[in-house]
């Protein structure tokens, strides 16, 4: 079986942050040969943070001064040659050096161009900064967040799930513009809006609001068909359960568990709609049980039953769990560094192929001898120039 099913593949990557490189690492881990545009002269290429290898896994880098003439004329010359541009810079960025769409498919005419910005390549906010924190808010994802805790109110505004979700929009994007040209042998222009991406993850709320629901939107932890449900401390530094009951049977199962039987037969208990009227009561008695409970063998005991129930865990914990340790989501490379594969796998269990994450300019000499045959005088005096830097 062919796993990688995009060999062949050459991807030119401008973009930087998180949105774009995880949708190209994507691509790399299927085959693709994904080459960073980079540059020794700018800070967001020098100084790389730690996540930054996470998501440039199996990638090759050349750098180019795109403000030498000769730059854009070198990556010109590498796209004739490549089969997609992914790129994610403010408006008309690309444009300024003769890199944008209708320049490139000039040269390459079945191109596909990804181009991913915070609210789009055309309307109002074309031209507006944006990030993935504020692209929350203004996506009303933020406005759901509930009642404010100092503990998790930040859950609306970060982590900025912003940025993976437009990778996996443009992700989608980019494999279905792919089929489409080996089907027919056209390119593609592919414009994402980040926020866009946001509010189309938002489809109960906007039916809600569209059908006038007296359901209110900000629920914070707990769900409005559930009762009880939300996130509820344990015994310990820092230990919380999470757990949703939606039917008698579970509740039946949570009294079990608590050692709390008579409660099957109580009348504000008795049925979901009378939990839910009482949501309170029953939210007061899990949490003043869980408040004594070891975390774990809450767990064990909730789960053995048949309530719905996880327990809220520190992300070391997920980096080492056995679950994702025998589906092997985090593989190690050959440089012994940790990666997270592709989020899916095949019957065999493979996850995608990654060597590490490349050193800045490391494919210099792949770039710009091999693929655009220079000579190596050429290349010394674009070095020399500040162009190949």
């Amino acid at each position: 079986m062919k796993r990688q099913a995009l060999a062949g593949l050459r991807v030119v990557d401008f973009s930087w942050v998180l949105a774009g490189p995880m949708t190209t690492k994507m691509l790399a881990g299927m085959g693709a040969e994904v080459i960073k545009i980079e540059s020794a002269s700018r800070r967001e290429h020098t100084q790389r943070p730690p996540w930054w290898a996470v998501v440039n896994a199996g990638k090759r880098s050349c750098t180019v001064n795109l403000g030498r003439p000769q730059g854009p004329e070198l990556i010109r010359r590498l796209i004739e040659s490549s089969d997609m541009v992914v790129e994610n810079f403010s408006n008309g960025v690309l444009a300024k050096f003769g890199l944008d769409y209708d320049t490139l498919r000039a040269i390459r005419p079945d191109l596909i161009f990804v181009s991913a910005s915070g609210t789009g390549r055309e309307g109002p906010q074309r031209d507006a900064l944006a990030y993935g924190s504020l692209l929350q808010a203004y996506s009303g994802r933020a406005s759901v967040v509930g009642t404010p805790n100092t503990r998790v109110e930040a859950m609306g505004i970060l982590p900025a799930w912003t940025d993976p979700i437009t990778a996996l929009w443009e992700s989608c994007a980019v494999l279905a513009a792919i089929r489409h040209r080996r089907r027919t042998g056209e390119g593609a222009y592919i414009d994402l809006s980040m926020l866009e991406s946001t509010v189309a993850l938002l489809p109960e709320l906007l039916f809600r609001e569209t059908l006038k629901s007296e359901l209110p939107t900000a629920s914070g932890a707990r769900e409005p068909d559930a009762s009880p449900s939300g996130c509820f401390r344990c015994a310990g530094d820092d230990d919380w359960i999470a757990l949703s009951v939606r039917d008698d049977a579970q509740w039946h199962a949570l009294c079990a568990a608590m050692d709390r039987p008579g409660l099957i037969a109580d009348a504000r208990f008795a049925d979901g709609v009378s939990r839910a009227a009482h949501r309170a009561e029953a939210d007061a008695l899990v949490a003043g049980w869980l408040a004594k409970q070891d975390a774990r063998r809450a767990l064990d005991a909730l789960q053995r039953g048949g309530v719905p129930a996880a327990r809220s865990r520190h992300i070391g914990e997920v980096v080492e769990d056995p679950y994702f340790a025998q589906r092997g989501l985090f593989p190690e490379l050959a440089d012994g560094s940790r990666s997270i594969a592709l989020p899916w796998r095949d019957t065999a269990g493979w996850r995608g192929e990654f060597k590490p994450p490349p050193k800045l300019g490391e494919d210099n000499d792949y770039v710009f001898r091999t693929l655009l045959g220079l000579r190596e005088e050429e290349v010394d005096a674009l070095t020399e120039a500040g162009v190949l830097c």
